[in-house]
């Protein structure tokens, strides 16, 4: 049977890949993003003998994620696989951070990220059967002076990620939490999370989009509830536990801050 899939934020970079690569597959695959037009675009280029669908939703506006939803419900429709690698990024000090970007980040890291999982995860339950896999980062499980609330945001998403695969294993439904280093998009641009002029992506290999698309479609049929996207990340993750707080914050510091005004 054909496998379906969601993918949120697949009009570009890790989503983009992960679509391309389950329609290879030969998956019926739902894209969603905000631009409706890149999206447009996006599945156009994909070719294959499935035809993608798409749907322009701003995960940012809590209405407009309940009325796609409920559209959703009206047709029956529950994937197999659910990938929630929407975010968005902000860096620089929290206190001086402008509110209306950090809010719009907050609602779709957190409030969209959550209310998706929650529609799927009861709908999956329900059947018995399916995946959910969330776009985290090797930084959830470190605080992050200079990038607070988004690493902040992701501690978020792979604690709620584990906790969800412990309560609904039992169930069918599988939960994962993919943890790659910093990827090789747009993401870090000027406009969005900012970070070209951090040492991070100067003393860090990076990792391109297909390598975590790839990984992403990996844990959709793993039982592993958390996942690290290469040597990175797992240097990364593996040194949290072990630094002092002070040390970490420092090293941390040091790698986000850039030549930004404290």
């Amino acid at each position: 049977m054909t496998k379906t899939y969601l993918v949120t934020g697949a009009s570009e970079g890790i989503g983009f890949e992960i679509a391309r690569l389950a329609v290879a597959e030969g998956a019926q695959v739902l894209m969603l993003a905000r631009d409706a037009v890149k999206l447009r675009a996006a599945a156009d280029s994909l070719g294959g003998a499935i035809v993608p669908e798409i749907a322009a939703v701003d995960l940012s506006d809590a209405a407009a994620l309940e009325t796609f939803l409920q559209e959703l419900d009206a047709r029956g429709y529950v994937p197999d696989v659910l990938v929630n690698n929407a975010g968005q990024g902000n860096s620089g000090s929290f206190a001086t951070a402008e509110w209306r970007r950090l809010d719009a980040m907050l609602r779709v890291n957190i409030n969209g990220f959550a209310r998706l999982s929650h529609w799927a995860a009861r709908a999956m339950k329900r059947r018995g059967s399916g995946s959910i896999v969330n776009v985290s980062t090797a930084l959830a499980t470190r605080p992050t002076p200079y990038f607070a609330a988004y690493a902040a945001s992701k501690a978020f998403v792979t604690n709620l990620s584990i906790a969800m695969d412990s309560e609904l294993r039992g169930h069918g439904v599988r939960v994962s939490a993919l943890h790659p280093p910093a990827v090789r998009t747009g993401f870090a641009a000027p406009g969005k999370a900012d970070l070209r002029s951090t040492l991070v992506l100067k003393l860090f290999p990076s990792v391109g989009p297909v390598t975590v698309a790839r990984a992403a479609l990996r844990a959709a049929r793993s039982q592993h509830r958390s996942v690290i996207v290469g040597p990175v990340a797992g240097i990364v993750m593996a040194t949290a536990a072990i630094l002092p707080r002070w040390l970490d914050l420092a090293f941390m510091t040091l790698l986000f801050k850039g030549g930004r005004a404290g």
